[in-house]
């Protein structure tokens, strides 16, 4: 059985990583009476991440159970957004611990 891979497009595999270079305006704007910078701020891109994830996983149950009570038709749909998921979960906790390794590092740094 072949497998057309041209036709899956990493957008649909996974869609909120895919707009990750789109986020709204995510080059710091300076403003000249304040000096200060306005914009999409980390912890923004991360709650928004956060909110896919979180989304994503949603989706994923809702297709588990509706596959269990017998109303999903299409398995493949079924294993696709399973598999999102937990790439989307794997990514989360790797950023997760990175965030955290960074913080350990600083809180180590001599004064």
């Amino acid at each position: 059985m072949a497998i057309n891979i041209s036709a899956l497009s990493n957008a649909s595999i996974l869609p909120s990583l895919s707009t990750i270079g789109q986020i709204k305006d995510a080059t710091p704007v300076v403003t000249a009476q304040s000096g200060g910078t306005t914009g999409v701020g980390f912890a923004d891109f991360l709650s928004e991440a956060m909110a896919n994830t979180v989304a994503t996983d949603s989706e994923s149950k809702t297709s588990d159970i509706g596959m269990l009570l017998g109303e999903v038709q299409d398995l493949h749909t079924v294993g696709l957004t399973s598999a999102k998921a937990d790439i989307m979960l794997n990514l989360t906790v790797q950023i997760r611990d990175r965030v955290v390794e960074a913080y350990q590092e600083v809180m180590r740094m001599q004064i």
